[in-house]
């Protein structure tokens, strides 16, 4: 397998930020998944309101406030000169699906080594959402076959089918973004690690 995938656009919090000149590569997001401290920090933080929240100590709006104001983030999908779908330069060969609420650690993991095993699509990156509850899937797509949107309905019906799960249908949008945390467990595709290394920034 080579890595054949773009690069797509990174953003600094908060989420209202639309202009950005900064673009990663898959191994980049990984190092900045496993190794970016503050993304450390701000998820075990976020994850302490959720806790709160949970046991009637915090409002739940809180929870969404704080990513807002504090998670860096990325659009898999490709490139941008404003973050909007037709302000798209190039599209990375990438789409990210969100599995929102999946359930606990022991749920997480079963899928996560389901999904990295899956035999028609590749796994490029998969992590646990900035919640904890859910993950992050992130895969190459074909667009000598078909265009973005087609990519995302076929996909979703093949996870229904396959893997009796539903995935957030805001990922249609090619400009889709998506909050990056920290997770030291974060699969990466051993060819990224293998491939020569290139400063993101």
């Amino acid at each position: 397998m080579e890595y054949n995938v773009g690069r797509f656009q990174f953003y600094k919090a908060p989420a209202q930020t639309v202009h950005s000149s900064t673009t990663m590569d898959i191994k980049a997001a990984y190092e900045y998944i496993t190794l970016n401290q503050e993304a450390m920090k701000y998820t075990h933080a976020l994850r302490q309101i959720i806790g709160d929240v949970h046991a009637g100590k915090a409002d739940g709006k809180e929870v969404s406030k704080y990513k807002s104001m504090h998670f860096d983030f990325a659009c898999f999908s490709g490139t941008f000169s404003y973050r909007k779908d037709d302000c798209l330069i190039e599209h990375s060969g990438l789409l990210c699906l969100d599995f929102d609420h999946v359930g606990n650690n022991a749920k997480l993991w079963a899928l996560r080594e389901k999904l990295i095993a899956d035999e028609h699509f590749t796994t490029w990156l998969l992590f646990t959402s900035p919640s904890g509850d859910g993950l992050k899937w992130v895969i190459g797509i074909d667009l000598q076959q078909t265009d973005h949107k087609t990519w995302f309905r076929a996909m979703q019906n093949y996870v229904r089918f396959t893997y009796q799960l539903e995935v957030d249908e805001k990922c249609i949008n090619v400009s889709r973004c998506c909050f990056l945390p920290h997770d030291g467990n974060c699969y990466v595709n051993p060819v990224v690690l293998q491939s020569a290394d290139v400063c993101p920034f």
